[in-house]
C-alpha cells in the first residue's frame, strides 16, 4: 500500500506548465471508441471529477479501437472505463450512469465541461436547449473511418455519417486518439470560448506530413 501511495505523488511530475484541473468536472456522454479515450485523457490530465453516461454494454467488436480488455466484455461500458481510469488515476472521482442521456443529468451534476461522443445528433439537439441558457462549454466529436469531425460550442455544423451516425469503425487507433486529444486541448487547455467546427481526414494529414519529410 505504501508503494502505491508513494507512486501517486509523482503522477503529475511531467505536467509542469499545465494548470491543475483537480477542481474541475466533466461529463462524457458515450463511452465507446471516442468517449472512452476522452474520459481517460481527462483523467490523465488531472480533471477531478468525471461523469460517464452510456447505457450500452461492452462487446468484443469494441476492442479493435479502444483500451478495453477482453475480460471486460459483457460489462457496462461506463464501468469498464472507470476501471481503466482507476488503474492510472485512482484519485479521480468517477460517477457512472447506465442510462440514455437526459438533460436532467445536467441539472443533477453541475459539470464544467460537456463532451458528447454519441453516434447520433439527437443528444446534441437536447443539450443545445440546455446549454444556451447556462453556457457550459460543449464539444461534439466523432469519426467515420479516417474522417473525423470536432465541434466546439457549435450546434449547427458538423456531420457524422450520411444519416447522422457512424458507418465505419476499422481496427485503427489513430482517429479516435487524435479526436480525443484535440477535444481535450480545445475545451480545457485552450479555454476556447468561440464556436468552431472542423472536419479532417487523418489519412490525408499523414500523406501531407510524409511529403514534407
Amino acid at each position: 500500500m505504501d508503494s502505491i501511495n508513494s507512486s501517486l505523488i509523482n503522477l503529475y511530475d511531467r505536467q509542469c506548465g499545465i494548470k491543475s484541473f483537480s477542481d474541475k468536472s466533466a461529463m462524457v456522454i458515450g463511452c465507446g471508441g471516442v468517449g472512452s479515450w476522452i474520459a481517460l485523457d481527462l483523467a490523465l490530465i488531472g480533471v477531478g471529477t468525471i461523469v460517464l453516461i452510456d447505457h450500452d454494454k461492452l462487446e468484443s467488436s469494441n476492442l479493435n479501437r479502444t483500451l478495453f480488455r477482453l475480460g471486460q466484455v459483457g460489462s457496462c461500458k461506463t464501468h469498464a472505463v472507470k476501471e481503466l481510469i482507476a488503474e492510472r488515476r485512482p484519485n479521480t472521482v468517477v460517477l457512472t450512469i447506465e442510462e440514455v442521456f437526459q438533460t436532467e443529468f445536467l441539472d443533477k451534476y453541475k459539470v464544467d465541461f460537456i463532451f458528447d461522443a454519441t453516434d447520433n445528433l439527437s443528444t446534441r439537439k437536447m443539450i443545445h436547449e440546455y446549454v444556451t441558457e447556462l453556457i457550459i462549454p460543449y464539444c461534439k466529436c466523432g469519426y467515420d473511418g479516417f474522417q473525423a469531425t470536432l465541434s466546439v460550442n457549435d450546434f449547427e455544423s458538423g456531420r457524422w455519417g450520411d444519416d447522422g451516425s457512424y458507418t465505419v469503425v476499422p481496427s485503427f487507433f489513430g482517429t479516435p486518439q487524435v479526436l480525443s486529444a484535440l477535444a481535450v486541448i480545445e475545451l480545457l487547455l485552450a479555454n476556447n470560448e468561440m464556436s468552431d467546427s472542423i472536419n479532417f481526414n487523418v489519412k490525408n494529414i499523414l500523406s501531407k506530413f510524409k511529403k514534407r519529410l
